[in-house]
């Protein structure tokens, strides 16, 4: 279940940003996220966290893709980068609650 979590994450990452996204530096995002995704949806919940959350994760890969984008723009690079894509996660990071129970989102958004 996780890989075609990130499969799909990743399309919508690559549909949003309107320039190229560098291989090596997906890789180096994705890599940091895989254990995550596999605890979460390769598990016995896993289908059903996926049906329930898929939407909204992968919303959030677009807003990904946009930022890292707007900052590959602002950076006047013709690709979008590591450094691009690392401080557009850094934005998007705190949405991404799918495995976080109730209690752990709250403590997060207090934070």
């Amino acid at each position: 279940m996780s890989d075609m979590a990130i499969d799909q994450c990743v399309g919508e990452l690559r549909a949003a940003s309107r320039r190229p996204v560098d291989p090596d530096a997906l890789d180096t995002l994705v890599d940091s996220l895989r254990p995550s995704f596999e605890d979460i949806l390769d598990g016995p919940e896993g289908a059903m966290r996926w049906t329930d959350h898929g939407q909204r994760m992968r919303e959030n890969a677009r807003y990904l893709g946009a930022l890292a984008d707007f900052f590959a723009l602002q950076a006047d690079a013709s690709i979008v980068g590591t450094a691009e894509l690392m401080q557009a996660f850094s934005m998007v990071e705190r949405a991404c609650t799918v495995g976080a129970d109730r209690s752990d989102r709250r403590a997060a958004a207090s934070s």
